[in-house]
């Protein structure tokens, strides 16, 4: 006689973790390999997010047709996310390389890209990015799939605990303006440093932006930043150290230092070694 109650009790709470759960969309970008680790990683996210039809998703993705899908601004994230209608969505991106070094004359490195972002925001909540290396082609891709397992509980650790952001319209500080005007000095650094171009990135030979904006108050201090444009590759933290390290030359109004918030751009490219 307590079997319908058990039932319907049991009904109740997968309903609710069904409406509670998160919906997540993959987006699989390049060859084969980024399509098997994609559908691993699925398996690994079932029942922890509520998973949106790949085919789907990738199919409203690509009608933005970005010319650099893994290098977008929160903007264009956010577009992407919606139009697929996710909470957050992860892009990735994989391959295998032929390498040779000094201690190993040939060897295969099979590694993935992810990139997880926030709908809402549009913002780069995580890079992952699982590599191994294998002496043959064909073990390469086996030994990457399982590192999948381990991405999937990464990935549901970072989406169960969202930090919130501020929100910009709340702010009261001025933003330079795109034109120059009359009697502005735009802030300055008294020294300028640039940014790492990491190992991840010097490794796949990635080009590509990051855009940060900066509150620099009215005694050259930063107030707060905030990335605009991501990459991964850890190339954000790379620029955000850059910038907090530089003195700054507040702005000045009429020659009265005034609080600013700039825009700051930074394009990284692997430079190619000389000609023999």
């Amino acid at each position: 006689m307590q079997r319908p109650a058990i039932f319907a009790v049991l009904f109740v709470l997968i309903f609710a973790f069904a409406t509670d759960a998160k919906s997540l969309a993959t987006v699989a970008i390049g060859d084969s390999t980024a399509n098997e680790y994609s559908t691993k990683l699925r398996a690994n996210l079932s029942g922890q997010f509520t998973l949106l039809d790949e085919d789907l998703a990738s199919s409203a993705f690509a009608s933005f047709k970005f010319a650099t899908p893994t290098n977008l601004t929160v903007d264009q994230a956010a577009a992407a996310g919606s139009a697929i209608g996710c909470d957050f969505f992860v892009i990735i991106d994989a391959g295998i390389n032929r390498r040779s070094s000094f201690t190993k004359p040939v060897y295969f490195e099979a590694y993935a890209s992810l990139f997880v972002v926030e709908t809402r925001t549009g913002r780069l909540l995580r890079w992952l990015h699982p590599r191994i290396e294998a002496p043959t082609e064909a073990e390469a891709l086996p030994q990457l799939l399982q590192t999948a397992g381990e991405m999937a509980a990464t990935i549901a650790a970072s989406l169960s605990n969202v930090d919130p952001v501020e929100d910009d319209n709340k702010s009261a500080i001025e933003t330079l303006p795109d034109t120059p005007e009359k009697g502005l000095q735009p802030p300055i650094p008294y020294r300028r440093i640039k940014p790492l171009y990491t190992e991840a990135a010097e490794r796949l030979g990635v080009a590509a932006t990051v855009e940060i904006l900066v509150d620099i108050d009215a005694e050259g201090k930063i107030l707060r930043t905030k990335i605009v444009r991501w990459a991964g590759f850890d190339l954000e933290a790379a620029v955000e150290d850059a910038v907090r390290k530089m003195n700054w030359r507040p702005a000045y109004r009429n020659n009265r230092p005034v609080a600013m918030r700039v825009l700051l751009r930074y394009n990284f490219k692997r430079l190619e070694p000389p000609p023999n």
